[in-house]
């Protein structure tokens, strides 16, 4: 996926986006990071053409994004967005069937070929004995996985995820992350996911992309990209970056 000078504006008087060009590297898991309100999940919005540019394009295995009719853009390209309802007395594996219906018609009844798809799911993301539960049955982090779970049921090699750890306590985000990072490694999905947390982007990234104001400003490695003069320059904060054996690279705030 290549993204050519996209510029987006909600109100068509500010630009929230200015002339970002990046490549997504097939088969890596690419996280993007920045300052609140620096355009981290707008980005992921035109990447999935949720949000349509003012100018430029994204192009998905060379075609404009634009010219992909839903169901087929539902084929290679399957989100998991930060806020996801669905009714309470829904089950997990009839929410996670959802993922299924680019694949085939709204009233045509699940072939082998759904049903492979759906326990894969429930099985990747270790759903299975949960499957006749409904949704209000769940905890925060088992709800996540079940929207992850039908993202995976449509069968697509491309995988968004808006702030995936958002509103979950330290135990289920890392939990959460180590499905991510273990469907990457496992099923040679292309990640691209928006976090918060600085270390957790280190962890888990092969790249990733620093935002401020609209701009993608820096990209590269954990290693090349986390440094404490980047720190600085994009959140204003003084940081020490540390390198442990056993914790890897990760980076400590010492204050404004």
């Amino acid at each position: 996926m290549e993204i050519k000078d996209v510029t987006f504006s909600y109100d068509k008087k500010t630009d929230h986006l200015k002339s970002v060009r990046s490549l997504i590297e097939i088969g890596k898991i690419t996280t993007i990071i920045g300052p609140n309100g620096c355009g981290k999940s707008t980005l992921l919005g035109v990447m999935s053409h949720n949000n349509t540019p003012r100018s430029g394009q994204v192009i998905l295995d060379g075609k404009s994004i634009n010219t992909y009719k839903p169901k087929e853009l539902a084929k290679r390209l399957a989100v998991v967005h930060q806020h996801n309802d669905a009714p309470s007395d829904l089950t997990v594996e009839k929410l996670v069937s959802f993922g299924r219906m680019p694949h085939k018609n709204l009233f045509t009844p699940n072939a082998d070929e759904d049903e492979g798809a759906i326990e894969q799911a429930l099985t990747a993301t270790n759903l299975l004995a949960k499957r006749k539960l409904t949704i209000d049955q769940l905890s925060g982090g088992e709800r996540q996985r079940v929207w992850i779970a039908m993202a995976l049921a449509q069968t697509t090699p491309f995988l968004f995820l808006d702030e995936p750890t958002t509103y979950l306590d330290i135990y289920y985000q890392y939990e959460l992350l180590d499905l991510i990072k273990s469907l990457n490694a496992e099923h040679g999905l292309t990640i691209v996911m928006v976090l918060h947390d600085i270390n957790q982007a280190i962890r888990y990234s092969d790249s990733i992309m620093v935002m401020k104001s609209g701009q993608i400003v820096l990209s590269g490695s954990p290693q090349d990209v986390i440094t404490e003069a980047t720190i600085k320059a994009i959140y204003g904060v003084d940081v020490i970056i540390k390198q442990d054996q056993a914790a890897g690279l990760y980076m400590v705030p010492i204050g404004i």
